[in-house]
């Protein structure tokens, strides 16, 4: 279900993204996305009170299994206003890696928290002690382009 709905938002996203390129008498013609990266970027909100403990959770526990799988973390900003405590951007080598349920790099963190919690049993507590914690959440998925060169940026040189 995850793989087609990434699909379909993909598409949408760059049917309404190249819709304004086209002239009135031109069709639409093929053309891939170059120099984008694509991120999965989730935001949580967690429930009052828990926003400390499942930040220890992440830092003791999930990011030291990612540390040991040699599987890419996220990056994690922690919200000072809004309504979502935490945002966590995984970047992608492409969308096609929206294409798994569970992907080879998710395969060897759980393995790397089952190890390092002694069981697979005692890696899922782990997980259900940190979700239950979290009040909501929500994922986009959104693009960003390679940065530019520096010369270009106002660069004297």
């Amino acid at each position: 279900m995850r793989a087609i709905l990434s699909i379909v938002v993909g598409l949408c996203f760059m049917l309404i993204t190249s819709v304004p390129s086209f002239g009135q008498d031109e069709a639409p013609k093929a053309k891939k996305m170059e120099g984008h990266t694509w991120h999965q970027v989730v935001m949580v909100k967690y429930k009052p009170g828990t926003t400390s403990e499942a930040m220890k959770i992440i830092n003791d526990h999930f990011m030291k299994a990612g540390m040991e799988s040699g599987t890419p973390g996220p990056e994690i900003m922690q919200f000072k206003t809004g309504e979502w405590d935490m945002m966590m951007v995984w970047s992608m080598d492409s969308i096609s890696e929206m294409d798994w349920e569970v992907s080879p790099d998710d395969e060897k963190w759980w393995a790397a928290m089952a190890e390092q919690e002694g069981s697979m049993e005692k890696a899922m507590e782990v997980m259900q002690k940190y979700m239950d914690m979290v009040e909501s959440s929500t994922s986009y998925l959104a693009t960003s382009q390679q940065p530019m060169p520096e010369k270009s940026m106002g660069s004297n040189n």
